[in-house]
């Protein structure tokens, strides 16, 4: 049974990830972010990247099809981007460990299942749409401040300190925003952070900022090192709150417990 939900998980999100990067590219698109025909949004088949060709069916098998076509496109054989192949299997991989955290037979457990699935996939999609154009769009943001705030009801017996951990993660981010006048906090990242406190509370989203400047700064500097960028070269950081958001929300009990085991003792 197990292996079951395991394969099913997996290839369920390796499917959705197909629709991010989908979704990815028409954001973009409709963003004017790249430079195609706006009447691309309409079309409701996929279709080449490059050429603008539609796509048949088989061409789309989530990272089969990108594996066996050798990262290319089929009508044009020009090369895809690698992050398509990254975002299904890193989809594939979140769905298979949400469900192996939370899954049984009752129905508590398969919602948890399915708010953990949504959340992941917009994480995703927020993830690599930064990377990409340095942009977090408003809709899926909000969508998670939505999910977040229904999340609290549901599940806390009292949501003011969700409130306040929100209210603190906006204003501490604003005011980054506003001293580095836009150039080292973006407002993107100001308006994720009400999404940050109200999941996680107060307790787990020091740890998410913690995590978050720690892996950013390191990158940063990693980046520099090799001269990929230069000192005044921004850097997207919402894939690094992002990236403390999961780490505090899976792990956030045990690093709080660590820090007060043997190093607050």
């Amino acid at each position: 049974m197990e292996i079951i939900v395991a394969i099913i998980s997996f290839t369920l999100g390796a499917c959705i990830g197909s629709f991010i990067n989908m979704g990815i590219f028409r954001t973009a698109l409709d963003y004017g972010l790249i430079k195609k025909k706006k009447s691309l949004l309409g079309k409701k088949r996929s279709f080449c990247d490059f050429c603008e060709s539609p796509l048949p069916w088989g061409v789309n098998i989530p990272i089969i099809s990108y594996l066996f076509l050798g990262g290319k496109s089929k009508c044009c054989s020009k090369k895809l981007p690698l992050s398509y192949l990254i975002v299904e299997i890193l989809t594939g991989l979140s769905f298979l460990f949400v469900s192996s955290s939370y899954f049984d037979t009752s129905l508590i457990s398969g919602i948890q299942v399915l708010y953990g699935w949504v959340l992941m996939s917009l994480l995703i999609f927020l993830t690599f749409f930064d990377i990409k154009y340095m942009i977090l769009p408003d809709f899926a943001t909000f969508s998670l401040i939505a999910l977040a705030f229904v999340g609290v009801l549901f599940d806390e017996v009292s949501i003011i300190p969700y409130l306040v951990a929100s209210i603190g993660s906006f204003l501490f981010l604003g005011f980054l925003n506003l001293i580095t006048k836009g150039k080292g906090m973006g407002l993107g990242d100001v308006k994720f952070a009400i999404f940050m406190g109200l999941l996680l509370g107060w307790q787990r989203v020091l740890v998410a900022f913690y995590i978050a400047f720690i892996s950013g700064a390191i990158w940063g500097l990693l980046m520099m090192l090799i001269k990929k960028i230069d000192k005044k070269k921004q850097i997207p950081f919402g894939p690094f709150l992002i990236l403390g958001t999961v780490v505090a929300l899976f792990f956030g009990g045990e690093i709080l417990g660590f820090v007060n085991s043997y190093i607050l003792r």
